[in-house]
């Protein structure tokens, strides 16, 4: 009894003293996810913090990025996701509008949907530039991880997808009694491809 009392107690101090926990699993709308990285290989790693719906990166005292205001930001994972030998950050966020401020030739009128994206990053210069950015997803990311799953070598991107559930115009959300499927998805030159589903 005492052996586990003192246990127990030193899981609630280690809780308690230990204001960002390692993230390596999935978040959702209002949940509070910590990691830690060098991705700028400066021997000083940064923390990266999903409070609500916004993401904040930070190296010591100093803000390098936080996600727009515009995005609702719901998961994300630090790991080599386009196999190029660095980590980016990778993150699946809820925004209005399917593409940026460059839109296909054969895509006219309003671009108002607000769906689920997946945007990938790498660190430059103290400074995220995108590697890829989704459009709208076909089915809505529910949860991921980066890992190599079959020893390859190489990362794959571990995607639980849910369904979408349309509320108002073109406003989406997770359907909560939807179907879900795990999907395995790996970096090809530009973009990714469904290795299986």
């Amino acid at each position: 009894m005492v052996k586990r009392t003192g246990l127990w107690m030193g899981i609630i101090l280690f809780l308690i003293l230990t204001p960002c926990l390692i993230y390596f699993g999935a978040g959702g709308f209002g949940s509070s996810l910590c990691a830690e990285g060098d991705l700028d290989s400066d021997g000083i790693r940064e923390e990266y913090i999903l409070d609500g719906q916004t993401l904040t990166v930070r190296e010591g005292a100093e803000l390098l990025w936080q996600s727009p205001k515009d995005w609702a930001v719901d998961n994300f994972d630090l790991g080599d996701a386009d196999n190029d030998g660095t980590v980016n950050l990778v993150i699946t966020l809820w925004k209005a509008g399917s593409f940026g401020t460059i839109r296909p030739f054969w895509k006219t009128g309003a671009d108002a949907s607000y769906k689920n994206h997946l945007f990938v990053f790498k660190m430059q210069n103290n400074t995220f530039k995108p590697v890829w950015c989704s459009s709208d997803l076909d089915r809505p990311i529910i949860s991921f991880t980066i890992r190599d799953v079959n020893d390859d070598g190489l990362e794959e991107l571990v995607v639980e997808e849910g369904e979408y559930r349309k509320m108002l115009g073109e406003r989406y959300v997770i359907n909560l009694h939807g179907q879900i499927r795990t999907t395995l998805w790996q970096w090809e030159e530009w973009g990714f491809r469904m290795v299986r589903e």
